[in-house]
């Protein structure tokens, strides 16, 4: 990501910068990859060439330079108050404040930008708000709002596919550990007649096909524990993929199968069970309660 942004800085988001942006994209980094998603949609570049103060400021962040980011950010959200530059602005400069540990103050720039637009810039705010509330332990907040992120993320809706499945892969996650703190969860069951586990299961199901720009391993590991029938096989190549990328990624998967287990797991069905039984000892899982 820091040689994309010593590219933008120099050439703009074209040509070598773009082909970093996509091997980002395509990895495992829960921050970075979505963000570099983001930039290689048509709508944020034609936002961002709009103001070179963007762009600078931009390369600024990618380059280590936070505190001249901010400022930047800060001065191109007022000159452009009210313009998709200001919004784009705002957006890169709650997630900055996200990311400097900084969540309290990214908040309001984040939760404006979710309000004012819509499609792709309104889904990557509820992604990072999301994440916000979830630290401050605000669940069902949280899940309202990755739930219209969820949506306004989508192809369909944006028009664009490399946000959606990391929008997707964290709304599920909060769905499948924190089943009972998201209302949505059970109004969904209420309205629709279906089961908690297909609630939980459409996250990671609405993009299995559509992962070309970006692959998050999560949403292969989601998807094929759950029934009709399970495939083991993609879990376990999702999780070796995390393994390679770092420990932090790879705990996240072995939660992420812990959560799930309960949602799946069928004594009617000696093959499931064998099948998860088996999986929950190689990966040193408990014995969920």
């Amino acid at each position: 990501m820091a040689l994309a942004g010593i590219e933008l800085g120099e050439d703009g988001l074209d040509g070598s910068c773009v082909a970093w942006l996509e091997q980002v994209a395509g990895g495992e980094d829960p921050w970075l990859g979505p963000l570099a998603a983001v930039m290689l949609a048509p709508d944020f570049q034609s936002s961002l060439d709009s103001d070179r103060m963007l762009v600078r400021s931009l390369a600024a962040q990618l380059t280590g330079d936070r505190d001249a980011a901010r400022r930047g950010f800060e001065q191109v959200a007022d000159v452009h108050e009210g313009t998709g530059t200001g919004d784009l602005a705002r957006l890169l400069l709650g997630n900055l404040l996200l990311q400097s540990g900084d969540q309290a103050a990214a908040l309001e720039p984040l939760r404006y930008v979710r309000k004012t637009c819509d499609g792709l810039f309104a889904g990557y705010a509820g992604f990072l708000e999301g994440h916000v509330l979830i630290g401050q332990d605000e669940k069902n907040e949280a899940g309202n709002v990755l739930d219209y992120a969820h949506g306004e993320a989508h192809p369909a809706t944006c028009g664009y596919k490399g946000l959606h499945p990391w929008v997707a892969v964290r709304f599920g996650e909060l769905l499948a550990g924190d089943t009972s703190a998201v209302d949505l969860v059970y109004d969904q069951m209420e309205d629709s007649g279906v089961s908690e586990g297909v609630v939980i299961r459409e996250p990671f199901e609405s993009v299995l096909h559509r992962k070309e720009i970006s692959r998050p391993a999560l949403i292969d590991i989601g998807f094929h524990l759950f029934p009709y029938p399970a495939e083991y096989e993609p879990v376990h190549a999702g999780l070796e993929r995390l393994k390679t990328w770092s420990d932090e990624r790879y705990e996240r998967g072995r939660r992420l199968v812990l959560a799930l287990h309960v949602h799946v797991e069928d004594s009617r069905d000696e093959g499931r069970t064998r099948g998860l039984a088996e999986l929950r000892e190689k990966l040193d899982l408990p014995e969920p309660r």
